[in-house]
């Protein structure tokens, strides 16, 4: 049975059950002369999973992951950011990304503090996959994320889709399919090979913390931005 018909079944199945479970003997070194792209992953956590019997490239916010050819999976969970997933059906290079806030703020170091931003880690992502041999007219664009998690008055949720939407127009390309707000997390796993994703909702009172914990990233990128605002002249 492949991996992907595994997990379809399985969320299928048990809307409880865990996507992935860690090999037994742990993380593995990745081979480079196998598996590609490990560079393209500033922000995450790269292992082979022996449920899957491939590697999984786990990102988080302001990290993205573009592979052609592979059958490694590309993983996320999500609050109120936002994931894209970009696809070319004919050289089948695939990658995701995972975005926090909307606004680009100049400042920061480029694969770091700016990928968080929703511009820069769309243009990235973009770029990658076109580099890769992806052809424009050819992309297959899906997106998922942007709930309103926790109870404050900034709906980051919504500014965040508000922009993918406004970037998805400017740009001509045409979102295929969405997952987008209501009020529970997401884990969202993608096959950069094939274009297929599979979203699970985390509805438990405990996965209520991924909000508070991209909630408190946010402040603190609000902090560092502050002090590198000002300049010296």
């Amino acid at each position: 049975m492949s991996g992907e018909n595994h997990i379809q079944e399985n969320i299928v199945r048990d809307s409880s059950l865990k996507l992935l479970k860690n090999g037994r003997n742990g993380p593995f070194p990745v081979d480079r002369r196998r598996h590609e792209a490990l560079s393209d992953i500033p922000a995450g956590t790269n292992y082979y999973d022996s449920h899957y019997d491939t590697m999984i490239h786990k990102i988080n916010e302001g990290g993205f992951c573009v592979l052609s050819r592979s059958s490694h999976i590309i993983m996320t969970t999500l609050g109120s950011c936002i994931s894209v997933c970009m696809h070319d059906p004919q050289t089948r290079v695939g990658g995701m990304n995972h975005f926090l806030l909307p606004e680009f703020r100049a400042g920061g170091s480029g694969n770091n503090l700016s990928m968080r931003y929703g511009i820069n880690a769309m243009e990235t992502l973009f770029n990658e996959v076109i580099k890769r041999g992806g052809k424009k007219s050819r992309l297959v664009v899906k997106a998922f994320g942007a709930g309103k998690v926790i109870n404050i008055s900034s709906d980051i949720g919504a500014r965040n889709q508000l922009f993918l939407k406004q970037y998805i127009a400017d740009e001509g390309l045409k979102l295929a399919r969405e997952d987008l707000g209501g009020n529970f997390p997401r884990s969202v796993i993608f096959y950069p090979s094939s274009g297929k994703a599979f979203v699970r909702i985390l509805r438990r009172a405990s996965d209520v913390r991924i909000g508070e914990q991209e909630e408190r990233f946010r402040k603190k990128i609000s902090d560092e931005f502050s002090a590198s605002d000002i300049k010296l002249f």
